[in-house]
């Protein structure tokens, strides 16, 4: 049951209303009945792992405290063992796609594995460092791990902010719904009129030259941020529906002026999840090794990221050249920050050149991402100036190919979201809204609900046959 199909819409509706006539203590139960059915659509022999793999850690947890508040040091040290038995189980699935027959992952492969690994593994550890008392109920914890809006492909949310939620008290209605309805907009009408190009292009690289492979160069970045920001607001949205706000996970991360400004807006829910639970703690140990230490730390966070996403080559490569480029970053953190003390007049250039230099390297860096081994997208960005003068009629007949209408819409959209991102009408939106008298206020509820049910209808009808998986469901 995909986010972009109607019988997933109408299942939400049909659980959030149910869910707001529950007596607020029924509430963490429904939402844990919710979440294994949806659970299920996609797999009994998956949701069951995961009932286990929630009570062995709940159970595990559970022992650990009692044992930490009876003195007994050799059992309350379970935490890491529990996190490393944890990061096991994920490690033993992703290498299991590299088998020809998948292993075991081809029986079983769980959705949202390393979404709910995390979250397992965060609330171990948050525990066993003293940050949160284990829960004591197995029904929040069980709907804490299979929450479904978070299922797919997150945001991480940490264990104690999702407890501190329950029994959770849905309030919002409209500003959920609008959200869930920018998340459509977002795929349907923008990733998913770049991907015929862009897939082409990748699907085939050898077979393109110039301008071609230019144009996927520069369109796969806006069709993954498209594509997994509007999952993100699907989940949010839908999470909000419940009175469960997840945490946010992009702020318009291309318009960052530095790797590591960056990484601090992009897939923020993970990020900041490996800094807490692998760069801070790994830092923290190789402190007396100084800058070499920082680099190894950096390097070491920005591997997990990639081989995060799958063990091959291509992704290998894509979180080493994310480690080189922090790294210079940081070795030159000071000197550039000299400089720009001593320059001011250089500060306006310097933040524009900063984009343009940064939006670049990510580009080139997502490459790696994107192209299924190292040796496409070493071709890809070889050949990116090979036959330019002459590559244009092979674009437009590409353009022909995949859809010029489909593209138009892409790229249209694309500059829209930008600019609404970037001057942020809905908060003007939000601050009337809160001063305006209640009729009003009805009103713009009213008419929010009806035109925006009527927008998914129109949506969902056109785009048909048309719709695709988000990127991230895979991981």
């Amino acid at each position: 049951m995909s986010f972009t199909e109607p019988l997933y819409l109408l299942y939400l509706a049909i659980s959030v209303g149910l869910n707001r006539l529950c007596p607020a203590r029924f509430r963490p139960a429904f939402l844990l009945v919710t979440s294994y059915a949806f659970y299920s659509t996609w797999s009994f022999e998956a949701a069951g792992l995961l009932a286990v793999l929630t009570l062995a850690t709940f159970g595990t947890v559970a022992l650990m405290e009692k044992s930490r508040e009876a003195g007994k040091t050799n059992l309350a040290c379970m935490g890491p063992a529990a996190a490393i038995v944890l990061t096991v189980y994920l490690m033993a699935f992703k290498v299991a796609l590299l088998t020809p027959a998948h292993g075991i992952a081809g029986l079983v492969m769980p959705l949202g594995i390393s979404y709910y690994s995390f979250r397992l593994i965060s609330y171990v550890l948050d525990v066993y460092w003293g940050k949160m008392p284990a829960e004591k109920g197995l029904v929040n914890f069980a709907a804490y791990v299979a929450f479904f809006p978070q299922m797919v492909a997150g945001p991480i949310q940490r264990p104690a902010d999702f407890f501190g939620e329950m029994p959770p008290r849905p309030k919002e209605l409209v500003q959920p719904v609008l959200r869930i309805a920018l998340g459509l907009v977002k795929k349907l009408l923008i990733a998913d009129n770049l991907a015929p190009l862009v897939n082409a292009v990748y699907g085939h690289a050898s077979g393109f030259h110039g301008a071609p492979l230019w144009a996927a160069f520069y369109l796969f970045p806006l069709q993954l941020y498209a594509d997994f920001s509007g999952l993100t607001d699907i989940a949010i949205g839908s999470g909000q529906l419940f009175g469960i706000r997840g945490p946010e996970n992009f702020n318009r991360p291309l318009t960052a002026t530095t790797v590591s400004a960056f990484w601090r807006r992009w897939h923020m829910s993970l990020t900041t999840w490996l800094t807490d639970y692998v760069f801070v703690p790994l830092r923290m140990s190789t402190r007396r090794a100084g800058v070499l230490g920082l680099n190894f730390s950096i390097a070491v966070n920005m591997v997990a990221i990639g081989l995060w996403h799958g063990l091959s080559d291509a992704f290998l490569v894509f979180g080493l050249i994310n480690a080189v480029f922090l790294i210079v970053e940081t070795l030159t953190s000071r000197k550039r920050a000299a400089f720009f003390k001593n320059n001011p007049e250089f500060d306006r250039p310097g933040t524009w050149l900063g984009w343009f230099v940064t939006f670049h390297l990510i580009l080139i860096a997502e490459v790696f991402f994107r192209a299924p081994r190292v040796s496409n997208a070493v071709w890809l960005l070889g050949h990116l100036w090979t036959g330019l003068a002459g590559s244009g009629a092979q674009l437009l007949n590409l353009i022909d190919e995949t859809g010029t209408r489909g593209l138009a819409i892409g790229m249209v959209g694309y500059l829209i979201l930008e600019v609404g991102e970037r001057y942020r009408p809905d908060l003007k939106v939000r601050e009337l809204y809160a001063e305006a008298p209640r009729w009003v206020r009805w009103s713009y509820n009213s008419a929010g609900a009806a035109f925006g049910i009527l927008g998914l209808a129109l949506l969902l009808v056109y785009t048909a046959g048309k719709r695709s998986a988000f990127l991230y469901e895979i991981f």
